[in-house]
């Protein structure tokens, strides 16, 4: 038990890392608007997502992601990813005023995607495409966009408590979980 929350502790620091450089470079291309807000958004799939990923993966003891394996894959999350998000993608392409919007957008792009990266390494060393639309709404309501127009990061124990109690090899038990999570989550909303 302890090996797998110090996992999950390494993998908020690289998370935590890595959406700082993301906000960083996200922010800049604030500065200039459309259409570099548009190639820093594809800059950083090999720069911050896929060195990311890798990281966290090789903390589970999982084989590297390659490039073309995780361009499809973020492409076809992006939707579930951004659902909230869009206004700030949209803002961000102005000149000056995009760099704020840009660099929340890009903090919580990363701390989504690393919390998502996190729990799928430790549910092994495939991609559990049964669970990766119910995980991202359920990180979606543990990490919420007011939280990120406050430029928060999100609360280490929270982050740690999401990845081991979701988690583990067993992908049937870990989307029962991840159920159970969204239910009591979605209770507590009403």
């Amino acid at each position: 038990m302890a090996e797998i929350h110090d996992r999950a502790e390494q993998a908020y620091d690289i998370i935590a890392k890595q959406a700082n450089n993301n906000s960083i470079i996200q922010g800049l291309s604030g500065i200039a608007g459309f259409p570099f807000t548009l190639g820093a958004d594809v800059a950083v799939i090999p720069v911050i997502y896929l060195p990311l990923w890798n990281s966290i993966r090789q903390l589970y003891a999982r084989a590297p992601m390659q490039q073309d394996v995780v361009v499809p894959f973020l492409t076809r999350i992006a939707p579930d990813l951004l659902t909230d998000l869009a206004l700030d993608k949209i803002l961000g392409a102005v000149p000056i005023a995009g760099v704020y919007f840009n660099a929340i957008c890009a903090k919580a792009m990363t701390w989504r995607l690393g919390t998502l990266f996190a729990f799928m390494s430790s549910c092994g060393a495939e991609i559990p495409h049964e669970t990766v639309k119910p995980a991202l709404e359920l990180i979606r309501g543990l990490f919420p966009q007011d939280q990120m127009f406050k430029f928060k990061t999100p609360e280490r124990e929270r982050f740690v408590r999401f990845v081991t109690a979701t988690g583990g090899d067993d992908v049937a038990e870990a989307r029962r979980r991840i159920e159970d999570a969204l239910a009591a989550l979605e209770g507590r909303k009403s």
